[in-house]
């Protein structure tokens, strides 16, 4: 005969079920359905977002970039089905980027390239930044001297770009990027890009 405390003591040495952590992520960590579900259901990445929640150092990542980095740029660079726990990024170096990349500290596409290094070899986020000279710009007279010249190297785009096509924007940002070796932030190029030009 079964009985209640038979079924208790089974439910309790059940791991978690993957639509109990799901609704779980969701909650705890604000994170959108899809996210949560990527984590749940693969618990191997879920179990790295969790580690590298719980290794985070002050100030901690926004939960929900961390998520898309683990389930975009991270998994997008291992091999398929590759256990993010068994290659060289540890969960508390993600944790560290995320933070450094949300802080505006290093810009997304330098996060990216940051990435690259640690899933090749391994070590610290900090450190390699500052190696590699990818620390975000914070000098804007040199920032905007720089979209200066990419106005002038590119005057037919900008040009086009004063005319309204926003898509003509694309090769004077590039000059912009490959100017600042991926320092400078998107958002803020566009900006000046769009304030020189009068728009």
């Amino acid at each position: 005969k079964i009985e209640p405390g038979m079924i208790d003591a089974a439910k309790g040495a059940m791991s978690e079920l993957p639509a109990d952590r799901a609704e779980r992520l969701a909650r705890e960590q604000a994170l959108s359905v899809e996210s949560a579900q990527q984590l749940a259901f693969r618990s191997e990445l879920g179990d790295y977002f969790e580690a590298a929640l719980a290794a985070a150092q002050d100030p901690a990542p926004p939960a929900q970039a961390l998520a898309n980095w683990i389930t975009g740029e991270l998994v997008s660079r291992l091999q398929e089905g590759e256990d993010p726990s068994d290659s060289r990024v540890r969960p508390q170096a993600l944790a560290s980027l995320v933070a450094m990349v949300a802080a505006k500290r290093v810009s997304s596409g330098a996060g990216r390239g940051v990435l690259d290094t640690l899933v090749a070899e391994g070590g610290d986020p900090e450190r390699i930044v500052e190696a590699e000279g990818l620390a975000a710009m914070d000098d804007s007279a040199e920032l905007e001297a720089i979209v200066a010249a990419a106005l002038a190297a590119n005057a037919d785009a900008a040009e086009r770009v004063r005319q309204g096509n926003a898509k003509a924007i694309g090769p004077i940002v590039g000059h912009v990027m490959r100017e600042t070796k991926g320092r400078a932030d998107g958002t803020e190029v566009s900006r000046l890009i769009n304030a020189q030009l009068g728009i």
